[in-house]
Order: structure tokens, then C-alpha cells, then sequence
């Protein structure tokens, strides 16, 4: 069982995708709504991830690796705020702040070296869409009768941003930022089986607690800006594309609004695939482009 639980591939993937579908089986059947602790929930699966593929905390942290520990504590805390000091509005300007400054915390010393160069430039425009796609995606307001999609869009936002990541990251020779986003694109895909198999049933999907969702994309976004910044060998094309998914979200409710159908149960499937459009793209241009002798193995 030790052995089982510590291959790479099953705590990247299947035991994450587990512990998303117990995360919701919990939010359906044993939480009351907006309950906080769903967040507590959530900080708790974070860190078991972040511990698990970094170790235990570095005093005082000294490579970017060993600083998105503390980050996700900051990330935490946020998330656990009073939910009537995260509006949307408020946790949309509060992450984006964290945000820029964990941008600044990982990157100072490639920024301050002054070299921008086609990686540099690639790293800086993903950062800089990661963050505003955070931002604004956190900023949407929920609806008072929210359509099928409307639950999915954080979590499959996420999803799809975590596995470009990953991806890129891998073949990028950034193996460990590539387990942790692997582990969170699993969680979020657990969440999301479980909430469309409800919407199947003819019930309704359940969406994140606001502190939940500051929680999981601060931490999400934090590990891909590390990705865009130090992944030595990351395509930049790829790089720029994968935050994309985060702004994709924001507009399904509004200019894509058009493209989801009418069907109840395809709503989640639509919105998601156009979610997962720059995604897609992303981990095919990683593919396509890939560094000689990379590989999607972990060792």
C-alpha cells in the first residue's frame, strides 16, 4: 500500500481525483450550503498536496519551489475570511493584489536581471492573463436562478488551466510544479463528475463557497505564474495560451452565452468544452513543440 500511494502517477492523479469526489460527495450530502467548511475541506486537501510533492515548509524559503507553500498559506487565509468580506467585487481585487505580488515574490530576481527576452516576454503576458483571469472570474456575481453551467465554470476553469500547466511544466523540465497542478486539474475533475452525474439526476450541481474558490485558483494561478517564470524549456506559445480558460469562463455567461444549448444536461458539457478550448490548444502546441527528449513520464 506505501508503494501504491507513493508512485508519483497515483498522487498526481487518482488519488486527488478521489479526494475531489469526496470533497463533493461531502458539499451534497453532509455540508449545509455556503458552509465554511468547505473551505477548511479544501485548505486541507491543499496542503496535503503542497506537502506531499514539496515537503514540509523551508524557513526562511530561498527557491521559488519552496515559497508556494507559503503562498497557499496566504491563499488560505484569504479564503477563510468572513464570506460577507468576499464579495465578488472584493475577492476579484483582493486576489488580483495577492496575485501581482506573488508575481513579484517568484519572479524578482529574473525580472530584476533585466534580460527580456522571447521566454521572458511569453512568461510575463501568461502571468499577466492568469492574473486577470483570476480576478474577473472571481468577480462574477452568482445568479438568483443560476443555469445548469453556472456551478461548473470556477472548477472547470481550473481544470482546464491545471492540466495545460501540467503538461507544459513536464515537458518544460519543471517536473514538480507539473505534479502539483496534475493533483489539482484531479481534484477539480472529481468535483465536477460528481456535481454532473446530479445534474443528470435531474438534481442540481453545487457550486464552490467563494472562499473555496479563492482558496483552489490562488493556488492554481500561483503555481502556473511559477511555471511561466522558471520552467526552463516551456513553449511560450503553449505558456500564454493556458491561462486562457480562466477568461474563457468569465464570458460564457455573457458573448458565449450563445454557443451553450438550451438541453439541460449538454449546458455543463458546452460550457466546459469551451472552456477547455485554449487548454486543448495549449497542450498541443506543448506537444507538438516539445524540447528534444522530453516526456510526459515522471521519474
Amino acid at each position: 500500500m506505501s508503494a501504491l500511494l507513493g508512485n508519483p502517477m497515483v498522487t498526481t492523479a487518482a488519488l486527488p481525483f478521489v479526494l475531489g469526489v469526496v470533497m463533493a460527495l461531502l458539499a451534497r450530502f453532509a455540508l449545509p450550503p455556503s458552509s465554511p467548511v468547505l473551505s477548511l475541506v479544501a485548505a486541507a486537501l491543499l496542503l496535503f498536496f503542497y506537502w506531499d510533492t514539496l515537503g514540509p515548509p523551508v524557513v526562511p524559503p530561498v527557491a521559488a519551489s519552496q515559497k508556494l507553500i507559503y503562498l497557499a498559506f496566504a491563499g488560505i487565509v484569504a479564503g477563510l475570511l468572513p464570506e460577507r468580506l468576499l464579495g465578488a467585487a472584493v475577492a476579484g481585487k483582493l486576489v488580483a493584489a495577492a496575485l501581482a505580488a506573488a508575481l513579484l515574490w517568484l519572479g524578482w530576481r529574473r525580472i530584476a536581471g533585466g534580460a527580456l527576452d522571447l521566454q521572458m516576454m511569453a512568461a510575463l503576458i501568461a502571468s499577466l492573463l492568469a492574473i486577470a483571469g483570476a480576478a474577473l472570474l472571481l468577480s462574477l456575481r452568482t445568479s438568483s436562478s443560476p443555469p445548469a453551467e453556472e456551478p461548473f465554470l470556477m472548477p472547470a476553469a481550473m481544470l482546464a488551466m491545471c492540466a495545460a500547466g501540467a503538461i507544459i511544466s513536464v515537458l518544460g523540465a519543471s517536473i514538480v510544479t507539473g505534479q502539483l497542478l496534475g493533483s489539482l486539474a484531479a481534484l477539480g475533475g472529481g468535483w465536477c463528475l460528481v456535481q454532473y452525474i446530479a445534474v443528470m439526476r435531474g438534481g442540481s450541481a453545487i457550486a464552490w463557497s467563494k472562499g473555496t474558490e479563492v482558496i483552489l485558483v490562488f493556488a492554481a494561478t500561483t503555481v502556473l505564474i511559477q511555471v511561466a517564470l522558471l520552467a526552463p524549456k516551456a513553449n511560450p506559445v503553449a505558456l500564454m495560451l493556458s491561462p486562457l480558460p480562466l477568461a474563457v469562463a468569465v464570458l460564457v455567461p455573457g458573448p458565449l452565452r450563445g454557443f451553450v444549448p438550451d438541453a439541460r444536461p449538454l449546458r455543463p458539457l458546452v460550457a466546459g468544452l469551451l472552456i477547455a478550448i485554449p487548454a486543448i490548444l495549449a497542450i498541443l502546441t506543448a506537444l507538438l513543440f516539445a524540447p528534444h527528449g522530453a516526456a510526459l513520464g515522471f521519474s
